[in-house]
């Protein structure tokens, strides 16, 4: 017991003297917490817009049932109505401005009153199988809204008008995130861990003595870590290949650009943390839960097409947000623009932008850190 008693007692002045031990068990479940509040925990009203062309009242009636039914989460409504007339509907549907538009035709309300079944018009968009079912179930729940309001006899059919003919699964659309986070990782761990060999050997203080330039050293470290990423990249698109059937060797021409521009970004960005820290933990941690998080709020989960608020103005702010939705547009046949809401051109000014900013910010450090030559 003496002994226990002692161990322990040795082992709370370690942990009090360096209680770094503990920090992984905060921030890891904290930056988890914050990410999915952001991207999950936020239920959003899914536009809608409402083209009543009833002669009668029903369809007025059955556009209160579908723009009142509250979902249990946050207590906020279903559907947001986007009040706009058929050519003005259809505009902002293919702008991506709505989610769907309900066409109630002129003789609604003539065919319930006479007793005849009738139809309404649904065009939504079913990019996902997530996506294509929240829409449906939402506005089933309204049609039995309607139905209990009036006569739980009538029927009423909705005629789905589909804006793609092929469906994209949910996970795959994640799969292809996860390709481009296994991409920067890789390339970011390689520069953060080579540094920290470096700096374990003693080497780095033979770049203060060399009478050479140190430009090409920082170039080749970069080289480097690019490759790193490649092989991590394809040994995660190997997997996704497996689980998916989508082999993105084949997009690669096309993927090649953003990935190169949004890599460079990051690998500066690690080398810049890496000549600051003196921690090669802390530095591992801080890089990867940063660009976990970024990687995350860019859309990793669902397209910001349909995000509101701060996740969408974080999102826009992000370059990944751009990189991603052009690598989703090559392998999906997708919109690349961000969903319509920035344009390709705009997109890639603002990857080049930051590429270019944490370039000069690592030359900067790279240079204060170890271009001092003894003369």
């Amino acid at each position: 017991m003496r002994v226990f008693t002692a161990e322990l007692k040795k082992l709370f002045l370690m942990f009090k003297a360096d209680p770094k031990s503990i920090v992984a068990g905060i921030i890891a479940p904290t930056i988890i917490l914050i990410v999915f509040a952001f991207t999950f925990g936020n239920f959003t009203a899914l536009k809608l817009a409402f083209v009543n062309e009833d002669s009668g009242t029903c369809g007025t009636v059955l556009e209160t049932s579908i723009f009142s039914q509250i979902s249990p989460l946050g207590k906020n409504p279903y559907f947001e109505e986007v009040k706009a007339d058929y050519d003005a509907a259809f505009e902002l549907y293919k702008q991506g401005k709505v989610n769907g538009v309900v066409v109630v035709g002129q003789e609604f309300s003539d065919d319930l009153q006479n007793g005849r079944n009738t139809s309404i018009k649904y065009h939504f968009n079913n990019y996902n199988t997530d996506m294509a079912k929240n829409l449906r179930l939402y506005l089933t729940e309204g049609i039995l809204d309607f139905y209990r309001v009036t006569d739980p006899d009538l029927q009423v059919d909705v005629e789905e008008v589909l804006n793609v003919e092929t469906q994209l699964h949910w996970f795959n659309i994640i799969a292809v995130a996860v390709f481009l986070l296994a991409f920067l990782l890789g390339a970011m761990f390689n520069m953060l861990y080579l540094f920290y060999k470096e700096k374990t050997y003693d080497t780095l203080y033979e770049y203060r003595l060399s009478p050479n330039s140190i430009w090409p050293s920082l170039f080749a470290r970069v080289v480097m870590a690019l490759f790193a990423g490649t092989v991590t990249a394809s040994i995660n698109a190997l997997f996704i290949w497996l689980l998916t059937g989508i082999n993105l060797a084949v997009f690669i021409p096309g993927m090649i650009a953003p990935l190169l521009v949004l890599g460079i970004t990051y690998v500066f960005f690690a080398e810049i943390v890496a000549l600051l820290v003196n921690s090669f933990s802390g530095a591992a941690v801080f890089t990867m839960a940063t660009t976990v998080i970024l990687w995350f709020l860019s859309g990793a989960t669902a397209s910001i097409k349909y995000a509101t608020g701060i996740l969408k103005a974080i999102a826009l702010a992000v370059p990944n947000t751009y990189g991603l939705s052009q690598i989703r547009g090559e392998v999906f046949a997708m919109d690349p623009s961000v969903g319509g809401i920035l344009g390709l051109k705009e997109g890639w000014l603002i990857m080049i932008g930051y590429m270019i900013l944490a370039m000069i910010a690592a030359v900067y450090v790279y240079r204060k850190k170890l271009a001092r030559m003894v003369v």
